[in-house]
């Protein structure tokens, strides 16, 4: 299997051009319309506040870029940065999911488009419940110690911390799904529309049945510390094939691949034992935060799989797999 997987080719895509993003350009956000890969991708500037840009695969060789940020902080949820895009298409419209970071809470925010440059928020769709509050509603000793060492960190009136937001790209049973971070693990929430996310009550009765909304928990030594969802959902004959980020002792960042059930995407089909690659290159290796790969955007086009990711939170790298290849590893991997 290792042999195998030393053939994905992986490639430097794009370093920052413009001021504002002059240290740093990470973590795209990928969707492809009309032959052309649409990036969404983070960027920073010496303050460390995050906006994020916009540029367009035309061929393999030819990049456009547009000259200035597309969505930079307006609200005061988002005052010091906009992290970590994802884009997800659900019937007409484009879903853009972000980490929104006010200097004390990193909470998921939700923006919409019908032509991926001009967006209108939507606001936060994290639970607005403090770590304090999330012990006292939960039912989970595991949750509750967790939390306990977040509140020594960060404080009990903090909100919880929920990242890594990224939507499937079609309803489920009438249903929107979103997979998202509150440490350690992968959980999945179905909900009707963006509203019910902003219901106190409704995440409170998610938190007294945290465990039950558990899709992935850390498996294996190279993720022990936590995981988080990468890519939305790509959907395969075999299943939903998930990219996910994994961290070890040593807060070194893999790229890690798992397969959920088409139907009930809170079953985990298979997961890869190994990362699927792990920070190799110089560019991989240094940057702003040194050894880290991180996906946030990938597609399926003529059998190969394409993997965007940030790389050491400096620059955008690209990664392509044979499709058959990667089926053939899950399935030696069934649960």
């Amino acid at each position: 299997m290792e042999e195998k997987l030393k053939r994905i080719k992986r490639t430097k895509l794009y370093e920052s051009n413009f001021e504002w993003e002059e240290d740093g350009v990470f973590n795209p956000g990928v969707i492809v319309e009309n032959n052309q890969v649409h990036i969404i991708y983070r960027a920073i500037k010496c303050e460390n506040y995050s906006r994020l840009g916009y540029l367009k695969l035309k061929s393999e060789k030819e990049i456009e870029k547009y000259e200035y940020p597309i969505i930079c902080p307006t609200e005061d949820y988002e005052k010091q940065g906009i992290e970590d895009p994802r884009i997800t298409k659900i019937e007409e419209t484009y879903f853009l999911t972000y980490t929104a970071y006010d200097g004390k809470n990193a909470r998921i925010a939700v923006a919409e488009s019908k032509n991926l440059i001009n967006f209108k928020k939507l606001g936060i769709i994290s639970p607005n419940i403090t770590f304090l509050e999330a012990i006292n509603i939960a039912n989970t000793d595991r949750y509750k110690e967790f939390w306990g060492k977040q509140i020594r960190e960060k404080g009990e009136n903090i909100i919880i911390w929920d990242k890594d937001g990224c939507l499937f790209p079609e309803k489920i049973n009438g249903k929107y799904l979103l997979l998202h971070r509150i440490e350690p693990d992968i959980q999945i929430v179905y909900f009707n529309d963006f509203f019910e996310l902003k219901d106190k009550d409704f995440w409170e009765e998610y938190f007294r049945k945290i465990e039950g909304k558990i899709v992935m928990k850390s498996k294996y030594k190279w993720e022990s510390e936590k995981i988080g969802a990468g890519a939305p959902p790509l959907k395969t004959d075999y299943g939903w094939l998930l990219l996910y980020h994994g961290v070890d002792k040593n807060r070194v960042y893999r790229v890690g691949l798992s397969l959920l059930d088409i139907e009930n995407p809170q079953k985990e089909i298979a997961r890869l034992p190994f990362p699927l690659f792990e920070p190799d290159y110089e560019w991989e290796k240094n940057g702003n935060v040194a050894n880290v790969v991180f996906p946030t955007g990938a597609f399926i086009k003529d059998g190969i799989f394409y993997i965007f990711y940030g790389c050491a939170d400096k620059r955008i790298g690209c990664a392509e797999i044979e499709l058959d290849e990667i089926i053939k590893l899950l399935k030696k991997c069934e649960n």
